[in-house]
């Protein structure tokens, strides 16, 4: 009896198992969108990428982010798709689990390469909790890549932080069972600052609590945007969840959309 209560204890003071988020980071690319000074569009450029090494980026930013340290990184040859694998993990405050950050930075030129990859994870093809995708829509400028779910895949909870990605994304992820937790519906930026709150939210609500994660991120949005919460209110899309549609047909699009 002694015996049994004291391994209850120790059950119950045993800390809960991160919560595991992975997320696609393709890097912005000028060839594509504008994404400002030339560095900033350097679809190889780790250093000075917007959506990884500038002010906003995802590593230069998280790196600097009060809680958050760097548990591993590893980078990729120089012409290989994903260029840098990084790990971080967010320490909880009192009623919190852990989060773990497992972000794969890919080259922009290779963004094909990135959503492919994106959409497999989505579909059961990853062991997170939660799978995010953070850059630019790529599916604005061509049609959806085929994604089989595997036999004993289990799709799950994504977030998409991409222009328009409920009215572009959304079917796709859908179709292969996926479930969409936040959306977008209009033009966006996809700065780390929005991954920081996601992964505060998730601490404290869990990887599927849709409602509290949009408000994270419209809160964040607003406050580093410095518009109304109202504003950004509109940004995050409330669409139903779970329904599963078939994937659009798209056209082509131009090769330029305004920067996210």
């Amino acid at each position: 009896m002694v015996l049994t209560l004291s391994l209850l204890s120790l059950l119950a003071a045993a800390p809960a198992q991160a919560v595991e988020i992975e997320v696609f980071v393709p890097l912005c690319d000028n060839s594509l969108i504008a994404c400002g000074r030339a560095a900033a569009g350097d679809p190889r450029s780790l250093e000075a990428n917007l959506y990884w090494g500038a002010a906003y980026g995802a590593e230069r930013f998280l790196r600097r982010a009060p809680g958050f340290q760097v548990r591993s990184r590893r980078d990729g040859a120089s012409d290989s798709a994903v260029l840098r694998e990084l790990v971080l993990e967010r320490a909880p405050a009192h009623g919190e689990r852990a989060v773990r950050l497992s972000l794969h930075a890919y080259a922009g030129d290779r963004i094909d390469t990135a959503l492919e990859d994106f959409l497999r994870a989505a579909a059961g093809g990853s062991s997170a909790d939660l799978v995010v995708w953070a850059g630019h829509d790529r599916l604005m400028d061509r049609t959806p890549p085929e994604t089989r779910p595997g036999t004993d895949a289990t799709p799950r909870p994504v977030v998409v932080l991409a222009c328009m990605s409920e009215q572009f994304f959304g079917p796709v992820l859908r179709a292969v069972g996926a479930r969409p937790i936040v959306l977008t519906r209009t033009m966006m930026a996809p700065e780390a600052y929005l991954l920081e709150e996601l992964a505060a939210a998730v601490a404290r609500h869990g990887p599927e609590e849709a409602g509290a994660i949009r408000s994270a991120l419209v809160d964040a949005y607003a406050r580093y945007q410095r518009i109304s919460p109202r504003a950004a209110s509109s940004v995050f899309s409330k669409s139903p969840q779970g329904q599963v549609v078939a994937p659009p047909q798209l056209e082509p699009a131009p090769a330029v959309h305004p920067k996210q």
